[in-house]
């Protein structure tokens, strides 16, 4: 329980602050178009995005997340690897400033897309993801999509949608040709693929 209320803790000082924008990327965000639940895409500088991007061919995209707008205070939840926030920090789903998420030295591409759901449902997919990131649910490295306990970046996109009733996948998965990895794996090309998305921002 002590664990759980220091994250909630962390989580309402950082949503009580605004961050300040910064970075060539993210500078040219236009911020009132932002929504609550929009879905965000970054092409990642670290080794493990290169691996990414090497078994999909048809993505543009390492990452994804998911944006937590409070007033004109812009975040984003993701289930992350390689990012600890503090010595000691396990890789995990997190929230953290947008400007964070689409810094220079993370990202060398990014892009923002509207969900098409509802602000109603918007809000429930949000209010369930702020609790996987109070629950520290950790980043799940052996990349099984069918089992929750552990997360990775696609994967909590598509639990968040699958919790609603909607397949934001629409079904699709990418072959993977990596040993000890599974035969398939959510990439965030089959989750951009969605023609329900609509872009309104990339660099």
């Amino acid at each position: 329980m002590g664990l759980l209320m220091a994250c909630a803790v962390v989580v309402g000082v950082c949503l009580s602050c605004r961050p300040q924008v910064e970075g060539p990327g993210f500078a040219g965000v236009p911020l009132d178009s932002v929504r609550n639940g929009d879905i965000v895409f970054r092409r990642g500088r670290s080794f493990s995005s290169s691996i990414v991007l090497s078994q999909d061919a048809g993505g543009r995209y390492s990452h994804i997340g998911i944006v937590c707008r409070r007033d004109t205070a812009l975040y984003v939840i993701h289930a992350v690897n390689e990012e600890p926030d503090f010595k000691g920090d396990f890789d995990r789903v997190k929230i953290e400033p947008v400007e964070s998420f689409f810094s220079p030295g993370r990202a060398s591409a990014g892009a923002m897309y509207h969900s098409w759901v509802s602000d109603s449902l918007s809000a429930l997919i949000i209010e369930n993801a702020m609790e996987l990131v109070r629950d520290s649910v950790r980043f799940d490295a052996g990349f099984d999509h069918n089992d929750s306990g552990e997360l990775y970046c696609t994967e909590l996109i598509y639990l968040l949608y699958r919790n609603v009733g909607i397949d934001i996948t629409e079904g699709r998965r990418t072959p993977v040709k990596l040993f000890s990895f599974p035969d398939e794996i959510i990439f965030p090309n089959d989750i951009q693929m969605n023609n329900n998305l609509q872009k309104y921002f990339e660099f």
